[in-house]
């Protein structure tokens, strides 16, 4: 059984600290391609002098930028953590046969194209093909990419950042959270693994699919262990999309987007709905002060994320992680900008609107009043 996961206050850090600075949770959202926004949100993010990242969470997408800015953070701070996701996102552009990345990345060629297969393989789910029909190899490029370039051993360094990475447990469906040195290349993998696409990660006797079914990304689990009280969520999707989708593949990209937001919507649900029980409880103790006192701050691109084109998601090439990183970096802008003044203070993300929806009156009253 995994120990409860805790996380001590006040930990050590390389940088020195500036005053009022504050420690942040980060939780990143996964969504393929479109994971290179968190990559532009974390670049500006990392230049601010008064956010000290304590802990970060991941799913997927959003698992492999957080274990490589913790890594970066643990092994040569902000700028080597940039080097790190850079060199990443070009390795995803490379595979996948981008004819435009230019560069530091020249020398990574000799990988080039391995992940073109698996674009083309992602396409033809719209055809309802099974993955032994797509990818009959069970081939995983992304095991390329990290390969050399991902390091868990220096995960639990003193100083560094807390990391917390969700997977699915294909025989449950629940989510398991693997933490610090637990992470490692498989488990990256696993939390990656869309199953119409690749076979199931097993990990010790366990298999597992993508994070983002059961836990996108762990948010609750965090603020209960002890995680810094500013949670700040930086989200892939937009919330909502008030146009109808009609053709086969939007209904299919929607559907995708609503099976993955679920697991999120059900976590700020709850959240929203423990605040509000709470609230009038000054003296809870424990896990019930940490859920009551949590701030949420969010980091999205509502409408630029609705305007992308069907199937952005599964466009790897560099041109498009690039218009990706600057959208992301000009949100985290905007953010900084707008709300950055209210962390330590108070929440910047209403969550009244996932405290619903409620029955006004008791079922059981009805019934009873019924007869």
């Amino acid at each position: 059984m995994t120990a409860p996961m805790t996380f001590p206050s006040g930990r050590a850090s390389k940088a020195p600290v500036v005053p009022q600075c504050q420690p942040v949770t980060l939780a990143l959202q996964g969504g393929g391609s479109l994971g290179a926004f968190a990559w532009g949100v974390l670049d500006r993010l990392l230049d601010v002098p008064g956010l000290r990242i304590e802990v970060v969470s991941g799913a997927s997408a959003g698992a492999m930028n957080a274990a490589l800015l913790v890594q970066g953070l643990a092994t040569g701070g902000p700028s080597e953590a940039r080097r790190l996701l850079e060199t990443f996102w070009r390795r995803v552009a490379v595979t996948s046969g981008s004819p435009d990345v230019a560069g530091p990345a020249g020398w990574l060629f000799p990988f080039s194209g391995i992940m073109a297969p698996m674009a083309d393989a992602l396409r033809q789910t719209t055809k309802g093909l099974a993955r032994q029909q797509i990818n009959p190899l069970g081939l995983n490029p992304l095991r390329s990419v990290l390969e050399g370039l991902f390091d868990p051993a220096v995960l639990s360094r003193k100083g560094a950042p807390s990391l917390v990475v969700s997977a699915t447990r294909v025989s449950t469906g629940e989510a398991r959270l693997f933490r610090g040195s637990e992470v490692t290349a498989d488990v990256l993998l696993a939390s990656s693994c869309l199953p119409q696409l690749f076979p199931a990660v097993q990990i010790e006797g366990e298999f597992y699919w993508d994070g983002g079914f059961a836990s996108n990304p762990p948010l609750r689990a965090l603020i209960e262990a002890g995680a810094p009280a500013d949670v700040i969520l930086i989200r892939t999707t937009p919330q909502e999309r008030p146009d109808l989708p009609t053709s086969a593949a939007a209904v299919l990209e929607r559907t995708e987007e609503m099976t993955f937001g679920a697991a999120l919507r059900q976590e700020l649900r709850s959240l929203a709905l423990a605040q509000q029980l709470l609230a009038d409880l000054p003296a809870a103790p424990g896990v019930l002060a940490r859920l009551r006192d949590a701030r949420l701050h969010a980091i999205g691109a509502e409408e630029e994320f609705r305007a992308l084109k069907s199937g952005s998601h599964q466009d790897a090439s560099w041109a498009f992680l690039q218009q990706m990183r600057e959208l992301g970096q000009n949100a985290a802008e905007r953010w900084l900008a707008a709300e950055f003044g209210d962390v330590g203070t108070r929440s910047t993300m209403d969550l009244s609107n996932f405290a619903g929806p409620v029955l006004e009156h008791s079922l059981a009253a009805q019934s009873v009043g019924a007869t």
